[in-house]
């Protein structure tokens, strides 16, 4: 999902594409945080991050231990969880919060490093490599594709509607989902800065994309529009 964030953001929460990002880490001292889980740490972090998830029932509680005389430099997968993490820092009285726009999704577009770590267990569901990608929606004449990440709660709300469309349109509509997450290569490809994401292809052209949520009426209004074409 691509983020746009309250015009009355604090003044003390700065947006930073991942050039400036990583520019400042490297120049400047204070504390560079990941907020995603410990699985999505393991598998791709920044350099010399600390991570503490957002998830976590004592997150506000550890959050707030960072010394405040020191800039803070927050990422997760898209921008949306190290915002809030920001708006908590900058209500209680931090001064210099700094946070990656569109997260990591966007510093891995930018082909900035990561860390792996040695135990890392990437992620295999519903992966898609771009040969098998672009074979299958040039093999299918339509093909409607879920791109979501299982840490989205976004996406995990449209996992439903979209599941029941696969049945619904088995016969007439390739509905796939395609996990972010496990499809870096892809995702770069493709430039997808942020989930849910959708793509609806006809003979390999994309037809219609929209990122964020979307009703089940809308869906079935864009699925059935495009039938008969």
């Amino acid at each position: 999902m691509f983020l746009i964030f309250s015009q009355a953001q604090s003044p003390y929460i700065k947006q930073l594409d991942p050039s400036e990002f990583r520019d400042i880490v490297l120049r400047d001292k204070g504390s560079l945080l990941d907020v995603r889980t410990p699985s999505e740490f393991t598998n791709g972090h920044i350099e010399n991050a600390g991570q503490l998830n957002y998830y976590a029932s004592d997150f506000k509680k550890r959050l707030l231990m960072l010394p405040k005389n020191q800039p803070v430099y927050l990422y997760c997968n898209t921008g949306y969880r190290s915002q809030r993490a920001a708006e908590i820092l900058a209500q209680n009285g931090y001064k210099e919060v700094y946070n990656l726009e569109h997260g990591i999704m966007a510093w891995n577009l930018n082909s900035l490093p990561v860390v792996v770590e040695p135990n890392a267990r990437p992620d295999t569901e519903n992966k898609m490599e771009p040969d098998e990608f672009f074979a299958f929606i040039h093999t299918h004449s339509l093909t409607f594709v879920d791109y979501y990440a299982p840490w989205c709660g976004p996406c995990r709300q449209m996992m439903p509607v979209i599941e029941l469309l696969q049945t619904e349109y088995k016969n007439k509509i390739n509905i796939i989902k395609v996990n972010a997450d496990a499809s870096s290569k892809l995702v770069k490809e493709q430039k997808i800065s942020g989930v849910p994401y959708f793509v609806l292809y006809k003979n390999g052209e994309i037809i219609y994309s929209h990122s964020g949520l979307l009703t089940r009426e809308k869906l079935v209004e864009i699925l059935e529009s495009n039938i008969n074409l």
